[in-house]
């Protein structure tokens, strides 16, 4: 019996820990070098960033938004609001050390959706912040770096192919719970150096799960206050 038990727990042990890669260690040059290429998937400055988003749910639903999100990276405050495609306001919150819900209609109108979506704000739009950070290899050769946030979520932001990026955010037991791809605007200098994509797709995990499609329609820098 003791033994089966054990077997159970170092069962769960390993399943649990599937998820994380591990990562391959890297010199200190090629260290620094991808921890300063792993900012670049993120909005500096102030911004305001207006989207057409595709929403897809599990069962096959769909719908069609826009996204007006108003966002500082130094202060890490955001603005979020959703619309009709005819410009009707559904969801209008603010992010400033919590989130307040400005205005909602149902079913937009409870409190754990506005936690949800000012969850996805922080992980599109904002550099991870962390208790420790690492960078390295992935196993297909990929340059990452993962973020130890203090609850014991771990982020992944991995450098792919043609300057694309993929985050992915692990729940403390490593399962994945958040992917975001995020493709290079073409519309702005060579490299991006501002982290504005044309286009981020959000799939999350899990139940109930979903799936965000954000396609840029615009993006206007603000002038901090």
């Amino acid at each position: 019996m003791k033994k089966r038990l054990l077997l159970l727990i170092v069962g769960w042990g390993v399943l649990s820990c599937a998820g994380l890669p591990t990562l391959h260690p890297a010199g200190d040059r090629v260290t620094i070098e991808t921890s300063r290429a792993c900012q670049r998937p993120y909005p500096y400055g102030d911004w305001q960033l207006l989207h057409t988003i595709e929403a897809e749910f599990s069962g096959g639903q769909t719908g069609f938004l826009m996204g007006l999100t108003l966002m500082s990276s130094l202060e890490r405050t955001a603005r979020c609001v959703l619309m009709t495609l005819e410009g009707f306001v559904l969801f209008d919150a603010t992010l400033d050390n919590g989130v307040k819900i400005e205005r909602a209609v149902a079913p937009f109108d409870n409190e754990a959706f506005a936690q949800g979506v000012m969850a996805d704000i922080r992980l599109i739009f904002f550099k991870p912040l962390a208790a420790e950070i690492t960078a390295g290899a992935s196993a297909d050769g990929a340059a990452v770096c993962r973020y130890l946030r203090a609850d014991g979520h771990v982020i992944d932001v991995v450098q792919q192919e043609n300057n694309h990026w993929e985050t992915r955010l692990y729940h403390a037991n490593h399962r994945l719970a958040r992917i975001v791809k995020s493709m290079p605007s073409k519309n702005l200098a060579d490299g991006n150096p501002l982290g504005i994509a044309d286009k981020i797709e959000l799939t999350a995990l899990g139940t109930p799960g979903y799936k965000l499609v954000l396609t840029l329609v615009e993006a206007i820098p603000l002038e901090a206050e």
